[in-house]
């Protein structure tokens, strides 16, 4: 089993480290999950939880609570996929949601429908960090619990949109804004920023996005984003700053920027923010060492 700790800001940016070892005791406050078969994922976080609550009975309510939480997740994603209102944080991926009822076209509503599944993936720490939605009242051991198993379930997620991406773009090219719009540029970027299991399609894809984007075909800020993934994945500096890990609870760093003393400089270029007001956006609060 594959046992992950996240060290997450935004909606679409999280770093992980992983350990051979089950269960590893994560760091206090932080989430953690792991990949696996249902069966060894609900095992581990009840070894997890049997470390933080010894007492048999004190940790029978946590679990009841925990497993309540997870039932109400549920309910929240046939609620989302309905195209039902749904509360924080989760409007993001209702936003797509409603894109993909609405598209023209069975292969627009299909790109949507996975981003949407990607962000709904995604805000599940959100939710769990600031303890809202199904992680409200939560005590932290059942809302570790509830996060363990729920987060486990994504794991595939992105190898399976990075196979349907790939087709795509090899029969059809780009998902253009002239095209098909904004939104879905915006979407498709999204699914490879998050291919990080396939680097050589992620540097194919900034090739292809480069010329794209002085033609307006593509957002630069979005090529900015995916050149820094890159550049990190490939053991190189990056060069807009927005790559980064929480070195510590509260402390969030870029990894190795290049002339770090003009970045704010290149960002301001492709429509970026200072890098310090990137920084002050990001939470690590509770998060491990990445």
């Amino acid at each position: 089993m594959r046992v992950i700790g996240l060290a997450a800001a935004l909606v679409w940016v999280a770093a992980a480290q992983a350990s051979a070892q089950a269960p590893v005791a994560p760091p206090p406050g932080a989430l953690f999950f792991a990949c696996g078969t249902q069966e060894a994922v609900e095992a581990d976080a009840l070894a997890h939880l049997s470390a933080a609550v010894p007492d048999p009975t004190e940790r029978e309510a946590h679990l009841e609570a925990a497993r309540a939480a997870i039932g109400k997740l549920n309910e929240l994603r046939a609620d989302l996929f309905a195209g039902n209102a749904v509360e924080a944080p989760y409007q993001p991926a209702a936003r797509l949601v409603a894109l993909s009822a609405a598209a023209p076209s069975a292969e627009l509503a299909e790109l949507y429908r996975r981003t949407a599944e990607d962000q709904f993936a995604r805000l599940h720490l959100s939710a769990a960090r600031e303890q809202v939605n199904w992680a409200a009242g939560l005590s932290d051991p059942a809302r570790a619990y509830a996060y363990f198993v729920i987060a486990s379930k994504g794991c595939t997620m992105d190898e399976e949109n990075t196979r349907w991406l790939k087709a795509q773009v090899s029969q059809g090219g780009w998902f253009t804004v002239s095209k098909y719009g904004a939104d879905a540029d915006f979407a498709a970027w999204l699914l490879v920023q998050h291919a990080d299991q396939d680097v050589p399609f992620q540097t194919e894809m900034l090739r292809i996005l480069e010329p794209l984007v002085a033609a307006k075909e593509t957002s630069q800020s979005f090529y900015a984003y995916l050149y820094d993934r890159v550049a990190v994945n490939s053991g190189r500096a990056q060069r807009y700053g927005t790559q980064g890990r929480c070195t510590a609870a509260g402390v969030w760093e870029p990894r190795e920027v290049e002339q770090p003393e003009k970045l704010d400089e290149r960002r301001a270029a492709v429509g970026l923010g200072p890098e310090a007001d990137y920084i002050a956006v990001f939470n690590c609060t509770g998060a491990p060492r990445g």
